[in-house]
């Protein structure tokens, strides 16, 4: 039985869609149907989440879309690999810019032809003000930290998959050769601002708490760590 089989990692990251969502609505937001300002195709995303997208484009029998896509830059780190060098007190290596980029290829007159299946950046996204074009989101401090958090989180139920930009994560042919991809690595611990840790743990305690596969969400987390550790 491969890791795959044994981590029941869609249902992981489904219980983090479902946080989230329940976090995201008791936040006071511009954003309604039809605002795409924000929606480029500057994403980043697990392959995990890129297999969900494909899995919801296959039920609508729109893999065409597919096609739309253009690989997009290589993002210069992960979500956990800037948080281990933040804790280790090293710089990160720099990002390419790469400009504001394209509008989404996946969206249909200002919609979101994927949007139960849309990946967690997007679900993120969110701003007290009408996005300016290219994305000009006006968030709080505070969604940020925990936006950040369960990016961190998602990362670790993909461990050992790919990390990668949509069209790069969405078109490729073999995920084990990785071109313009990065390998998604462990929760190396959460990074907050000291005003804003406390509320954290408290915030992500029933997110740990829930139960999936008859273990809680954070248990699991905790094997997928041990597992990797072994093999390393």
């Amino acid at each position: 039985m491969d890791a795959s089989t044994r981590f029941p990692r869609q249902e992981l990251l489904h219980s983090l869609y479902r946080f989230q969502a329940q976090m995201e609505a008791s936040r006071e937001v511009a954003c309604a149907p039809g605002c795409a300002a924000c929606c480029t195709d500057r994403v980043y995303l697990t392959g995990l989440e890129g297999d969900l997208l494909r899995r919801e484009l296959a039920r609508q029998g729109r893999l065409g879309l597919l096609a739309r896509l253009e690989p997009g830059p290589k993002p210069a780190y992960t979500c956990n690999q800037l948080a281990r060098l933040c804790i280790e007190g090293q710089e990160p290596p720099e990002e390419v810019a790469s400009g504001q980029g394209a509008a989404c290829a996946l969206l249909e007159d200002g919609r979101c032809g994927v949007y139960e299946a849309r990946p967690l950046a997007c679900r993120v996204m969110a701003s007290r003000v009408r996005c300016r074009e290219g994305g000009g989101a006006q968030g709080d401090p505070w969604w940020f930290t925990l936006d950040t958090a369960l990016m961190q989180i998602a990362e670790h139920i993909d461990l050992g998959g790919m990390y990668g930009s949509l069209g790069t994560v969405l078109r490729r042919e073999d995920p084990l050769k990785g071109e313009g991809l990065l390998s998604c690595e462990p929760l190396p611990g959460l990074v907050a601002p000291p005003e804003h840790q406390a509320r954290l743990q408290q915030t992500l305690g029933p997110l740990f708490a829930t139960p999936v596969d008859g273990r809680p969400l954070g248990q699991w987390l905790d094997l997928m760590r041990a597992e990797s550790g072994a093999k390393g």
